[in-house]
């Protein structure tokens, strides 16, 4: 049964030996350079605020699962059956196989727990001689929310990250998890140009084993031997609205007649490419994104680290998020220092062999960075807090600022956060075996070349 993870540490700094922080209420590093940053946002929290939150927990811990093959449960809570370090028990695998077989039939629907848990699923879709995008649902299946499509290039340069309100839009996925064809944005050339379309897949007239959607792909292949219902792949007949009525001439019945509007195929509101940019380096463990006017950087770091037994050969899996803050042009100028940086987050490698790692975000730092930089992207109730009223500046209480907290986990950079983090866990994951098989393949033909002279 799963246990809920449960902290009570503050934020610490990612590097041991940096310089030291201004005095502050707040205990936590990442908080304190924010706050020891020229700010030039209209909303700004005050140090009643940050000795509102001294002590409170202001860090989500996220436990990364294999879930099948390729998809990843990132969940809230700690399944003891993932976390020894070979996996769980025959008897634990069967007693998961019997409850798997008394659920068949039985669709699941997303309920509000399940999305409020703060807990993400990483659906990878299979099709055939084709690589549809990975989609990250803000729940606990495949069954919850749609927030973000997660393309993938060769040799893991680029990752295309697409994300908004139209990913959830009912139609956009069918059940197979991949964008219909209805929804197609053109051929290879149109979704070059723009890249907020989206790339639609028809449903085959035949289907190989181990594709996802069996059920759905068979019944779409009934339905049209039978005839009925419209097909998914036929953009008109999906695009006919109902018959409405219309006045003609005046003093005249109404009359009923079809009224017919051009499809319009669903578009990513954003868009963000999460890009390697120093594959041949010292520093190959380094990524980079760009959002709301900011440089995030996810790269490798040795401040954190498996305590189990073997955990000394994760070392060069760790990983850590950070953000450069934006300097004003003219102190830019002035000041020939490095812009200042503020981590946001961690992820440590497990070596359990059906968990990936526990990824740790401090959201105490992500809500300062927004609420100073990007005000804009905090929900409304966030802002409501800082409004001046006419009896004077109303400073939130406890309370409200912890709400405020916690509601950094709805914004659109904490969908992204999350999304990075998956293709650099997986990215670095297919990085070490793909050098470990071509390892093995050359000590194989090198014991081959021996052993024929």
């Amino acid at each position: 049964m799963a246990v809920p993870a449960v902290s009570t540490r503050h934020i610490l700094g990612d590097e041991p030996k940096s310089r030291p922080h201004p005095a502050s209420p707040l205990s936590e590093p990442p908080l304190d350079e924010l706050r020891a940053t020229q700010f030039q946002a209209s909303i700004t929290p005050s140090k009643n605020s940050d000795a509102s939150l001294r002590g409170k927990e202001l860090r989500s811990t996220y436990h990364i699962y294999h879930e099948k093959e390729s998809h990843k449960c990132i969940s809230t809570s700690v399944d003891s059956t993932k976390e020894r370090r070979f996996g769980p028990t025959i008897k634990e695998c069967k007693e998961k196989r019997r409850r798997k077989r008394e659920a068949e039939g039985k669709v699941p629907s997303p309920s509000p727990s399940a999305a409020d848990d703060g807990s993400f699923f990483l659906h990878t879709p299979y099709l055939a001689f084709h690589d549809p995008p990975r989609v990250l649902y803000i729940g606990n299946s495949k069954h919850s929310h749609p927030a973000v499509l997660i393309h993938t290039s060769l040799f893991w340069r680029t990752w295309k990250i697409q994300l908004g309100p139209s990913i959830a839009t009912p139609g956009v996925l069918d059940p197979r998890g991949v964008v219909c064809w209805r929804h197609n944005g053109g051929d290879r050339k149109a979704l070059k140009a723009d890249d907020r379309k989206l790339k639609g897949y028809k449903v085959r007239t035949w289907r190989l084993w181990g594709e996802t959607g069996k059920r759905y792909v068979h019944g779409v292949k009934a339905a049209r031997k039978a005839g009925v219902s419209p097909d998914p792949d036929n953009i008109e007949e999906a695009s006919r609205d109902p018959i409405v009525p219309a006045v003609l001439e005046k003093d005249t019945m109404p009359n009923t007649i079809a009224v017919k509007e051009p499809h319009v195929p669903a578009r990513a509101d954003e868009v963000v490419y999460l890009k390697w940019t120093s594959p041949l380096s010292r520093d190959p463990r380094r990524y980079h994104f760009h959002y709301a006017g900011i440089d995030f950087f996810w790269k490798g770091t040795g401040t954190v680290r498996e305590s189990r037994r073997c955990g000394a050969w994760l070392h060069f899996n760790h990983l850590k998020l950070v953000a450069r803050l934006p300097v004003p042009r003219d102190e830019k100028l002035d000041d020939p220092s490095p812009q200042p940086e503020v981590c946001l987050g961690k992820y440590t490698s497990s070596i359990a062999a059906k968990k990936h790692g526990i990824l740790e975000l401090y959201d105490g730092a992500i809500w300062r960075l927004l609420s100073e930089y990007v005000p804009a992207s905090l929900p409304q109730t966030h802002v409501q807090g800082h409004i001046r009223k006419a009896g004077g500046d109303r400073e939130p209480d406890e309370e409200e600022l912890l709400e405020q907290v916690h509601g950094t986990k709805k914004t659109t950079l904490y969908q992204v956060i999350v999304a990075t983090a998956m293709c650099m866990i997986i990215g670095e994951k297919q990085k070490r075996e793909t050098i470990r098989q071509i390892i093995e393949l050359a000590a194989s033909e090198g014991a081959g070349g021996a052993g024929g002279s």
